[in-house]
């Protein structure tokens, strides 16, 4: 005598607790992206931040609705792909009015692209060429590791930065007294570091003004290291992308006006939050 099993199809996720989900989701990144947004003056420039919230929401409902699915155990492919469809129509749609219009940086296109390295895959292959359980639950887990890895990496990055510059920091100034300061406002001037986490990568960025017209200037840098060497003040600049200070040109103190306001000390950063 031989045992019938019967597979019992799953039912999928409640669309009203699903839309909660993704609406959290999408707030939570609304306020991440208002915090980190690198134009702060005065007010906030509202068309970036929300275009930049549009393309990112498409990752950030895959996520939800993948986690949502692995939580609860069951298939929400359909609905993703259904979801993750209609973002992308939107944002090319979005993408080519702020193309023709040419009314955000061009730096915002790379959201855009980031955005669709999520939403290409997703409607490329759920469903349809996928339909087992099996694959459907690995393309959940693909869908939310992709988007939450980044994100962790991204604050990883930002903590890790602290130790970095500091290291960087004491190499530069070997022996000699040093301090590290940073943007105090949006028109150049500085203030010493006080706590660590005015190092973070994050946090740890140059300030955009200005004077009322259509251009947007940086008239600071991110930190500045300032050594004395022989009773004379030598100052460097953050540089990310050398991932280390660099001596500021002798233009670029006259330029901006860059002058020490920190006190050198032998071990500025023991001081540093205590």
């Amino acid at each position: 005598m031989t045992a019938s099993y019967v597979l019992t199809p799953l039912s999928p996720l409640p669309v009203l607790r699903l839309t909660l989900l993704c609406g959290w989701c999408s707030l939570m990144a609304g306020i991440f992206l208002w915090s980190v947004h690198p134009i702060a003056y005065d007010s906030w420039h509202i068309a970036p931040v929300l275009i930049s919230l549009l393309w990112f929401s498409g990752p950030l409902v895959a996520f939800a609705i993948s986690a949502g699915a692995l939580i609860m155990d069951q298939p929400a492919s359909r609905l993703m792909k259904r979801a993750v469809a209609v973002h992308f129509g939107v944002s090319l749609a979005v993408g080519l009015v702020v193309s023709v219009t040419d009314q955000i940086s061009p730096a915002i296109w790379l959201f855009l692209l980031l955005a669709a390295l999520v939403d290409l895959p997703i409607l490329a292959l759920a469903p349809g060429w996928i339909d087992s359980p099996r694959a459907v639950k690995l393309l959940h887990m693909v869908v939310a590791s992709s988007v939450a890895g980044p994100i962790a990496a991204l604050f990883l990055w930002s903590a890790l930065n602290i130790k970095i510059v500091e290291w960087r920091a004491l190499a530069v100034a070997g022996s000699h007294p040093y301090c590290v300061q940073v943007p105090k406002d949006y028109l150049g001037q500085y203030k010493a570091v006080t706590q660590r986490a005015e190092l973070a990568g994050l946090r740890m960025r140059t300030p955009f003004t200005n004077g009322g017209g259509s251009t947007d200037y940086q008239f600071a840098f991110h930190a500045v290291l300032v050594v004395r060497n022989d009773g004379k003040d030598r100052l460097y600049n953050w540089s990310y992308f050398a991932q280390s200070f660099v001596p500021v040109s002798d233009s670029a103190i006259k330029g901006l006006t860059l002058r020490a306001d920190c006190e050198p000390m032998v071990a500025f950063f023991d001081v540093v939050n205590h």
